[in-house]
């Protein structure tokens, strides 16, 4: 159509033309005609090998769009198999951790399958020896976390077991240097630690009193509170910065006005922030704003 109206429009031009324009006008108009013919021509080129390009897509589209929908519906039998964060994975002699920061990222670390085995020796020379026995075999690097020289502390005429020679930070100075610079202000930092130790680790109650080192909690996956307060202690006293940080022998049942002692949590003070961290639950971090017990800090 458009072709037909441009000619009809020349012709009337050019009928124009013979009697009123000279011979060169003429001339310059039928050039002018022909260059619009091109155009056209090629114009009308272009526009059917778009359309031809703009169905292909369109086929391509309606392609994806059908393994999309596949894909969609596949997606519970791809989980029955998946390995969703957080999880502990050994593979390749490593002992692989993965969890959701607070920001709802997946974040991985990981450490040699050797670390895990020293440090399950080291706390069993530990948990089941004698100090005395510890100097006989001249462990000295092991007897000289015991400060006092006893294993235990006196708490009201009672005796309890000191949590803090089984504090081990350097280890873990790494992922404690990474979790302070992400960070501005003290609590999201403390929360860091504590959202990761909540997520990897399992609460489990213990008959018996067995202090493990932090790094056999973190890679064994769980254990009862003076686990996981010794696990986030080690981590929080690992951050590069002069924070106050407390085993706190307290009465679970009791918070405020302690009768016996059967649980250790942690308290931090960082000078602008203060807070209680609870790692045996991982929907508060700090259930108690006030606690009645024996608070003994970790230098």
């Amino acid at each position: 159509m458009k072709k037909l109206a441009i000619i009809i429009l020349l012709i009337t031009v050019l009928s124009f033309a013979s009697g009123c324009t000279s011979q060169a006008d003429y001339d310059r108009l039928l050039t002018d005609y022909n260059d619009l013919v091109n155009d056209y021509n090629e114009l009308l080129v272009s526009y059917n090998e778009q359309t031809a390009q703009f169905e292909q897509y369109v086929g391509q589209v309606e392609e994806y769009r059908a393994q999309l929908e596949e894909y969609v519906q596949n997606i519970p039998t791809l989980l029955e198999g998946a390995i969703i964060p957080p999880y502990l994975l050994v593979k390749g002699r490593e002992v692989n951790l993965v969890f959701r920061n607070l920001a709802g990222d997946v974040e991985y670390w990981h450490w040699d399958v050797e670390a895990l085995e020293a440090s399950v020796i080291l706390g069993r020379f530990m948990r089941e020896m004698d100090i005395s026995e510890l100097n006989y075999l001249k462990l000295y690097d092991v007897t000289n976390r015991f400060s006092t020289g006893s294993k235990y502390v006196q708490l009201r005429g009672h005796r309890a077991l000191d949590f803090r020679p089984y504090i081990m930070e350097s280890i873990f100075e790494p992922i404690a240097s990474e979790f302070f610079s992400r960070h501005l202000d003290d609590e999201s930092k403390i929360r860091e630690v504590w959202n990761m130790v909540t997520q990897l680790n399992t609460y489990c109650e213990e008959i018996t009193e067995t202090p493990r080192l932090p790094l056999e909690t973190l890679l064994l996956g769980g254990g009862d509170c003076e686990d996981l307060a010794i696990l986030t202690t080690s981590i929080l006293k690992a951050m590069p910065a002069e924070w106050k940080v407390s085993l706190v022998y307290m009465d679970s049942d009791n918070p405020t006005n302690i009768n016996e002692l059967n649980h250790i949590t942690v308290y931090v003070d960082t000078g602008e922030y203060k807070t209680f961290v609870e790692s045996t639950q991982g929907d508060i971090m700090s259930p108690w704003e006030k606690v009645d017990g024996f608070y003994f800090e970790v230098q």
